[in-house]
């Protein structure tokens, strides 16, 4: 009986192997270097840590001190319409007595390689300003290598300059935290949103990473009805287009969006959260 060819033995079988893991290599950077999990979100490019909406806090943790009920929130993302990529995440917010806790769960990337994240977040208004504190706890995990974790943190603040303009920042990993035999980012973003009109918002957002150029993302949040949200955003240089819509009924609420980029394609993104109102 004929002994089984390994598949590296196979003629051409180095060459697949070696383009499928250029090709996995980079979708993978191209993932990480989007903005948290969020449909939302994701609908205006990421440009929302200065919105004062607690639908953005697992984008900017300041964001969560505008909670004034109990929020949940489950999100899934498939990343350029592979199906080995995607994120799916689970979050919470708490408004107890004058601050707001929170805390979420999310996972990233097939068996081979995935990526685990969790934390616990803190966030409070003083007058005109919120400010927020969140621990990260990560953990990298990869077909024959160690698993490996850390801790990192974030803080986060927003600033009410008008009735109708708002300033905001967000730091991530200001502990400059690293795996073992790879190095986290410091990522930090500042960014300003205005209410053009009763039903337009816009806002434009900067983001650097130690590792990454500067991008600069724009977006709009249109209200077409009451329930129903539309979402555009845009963001430079990765030149990714984004489209969203959310709608909302009662307790709940439900998004969609799909962002396009140029160099890989499609991805999409859905959301629905929970609002439980204390009596």
């Amino acid at each position: 009986m004929k002994k089984p060819t390994h598949f590296f033995d196979v003629r051409g079988g180095r060459f697949s192997c070696f383009f499928y893991l250029c090709f996995f290599s980079i979708t993978l950077s191209y993932a990480q270097k989007e903005s948290p999990p969020g449909a939302k979100s994701a609908g205006m490019a990421g440009a929302v840590c200065s919105m004062a909406d607690a639908d953005y806090h697992p984008q900017a943790v300041a964001n969560s001190a505008f909670a004034e009920h109990v929020s949940i929130n489950s999100n899934y993302k498939n990343h350029y319409l592979l199906p080995e990529l995607y994120t799916s995440s689970l979050a919470i917010v708490i408004p107890w007595k004058k601050v707001r806790v929170g805390a979420y769960a999310q996972r990233f990337g097939p068996e081979h390689y995935k990526e685990l994240r969790m934390g616990l977040s803190m966030a409070h208004r003083i007058g005109h300003t919120a400010l927020g504190l969140r621990i990260h706890w990560e953990q990298l995990a990869m077909e024959g290598f160690p698993t490996q974790h850390t801790f990192t943190g974030e803080l986060g603040g927003i600033v009410a300059l008008t009735s109708k303009l708002n300033f905001g920042a967000n730091l991530y990993n200001f502990t400059l935290s690293a795996f073992e035999h790879q190095p986290l980012p410091v990522i930090l973003k500042c960014g300003l949103s205005g209410q053009l009109r009763s039903d337009l918002t816009v806002s434009v957002e900067v983001e650097k990473s130690t590792y990454e150029p500067l991008f600069v993302k724009w977006g709009a949040q249109y209200h077409i009805a009451p329930p129903v949200k539309f979402l555009l955003g845009f963001r430079h240089p990765a030149n990714s287009l984004h489209a969203g819509a959310f709608f909302s009924h009662r307790s709940l609420q439900a998004g969609y969006s799909l962002s396009w980029t140029f160099r890989l394609g499609l991805s999409q993104e859905f959301s629905i959260s929970l609002s439980l109102k204390r009596k």
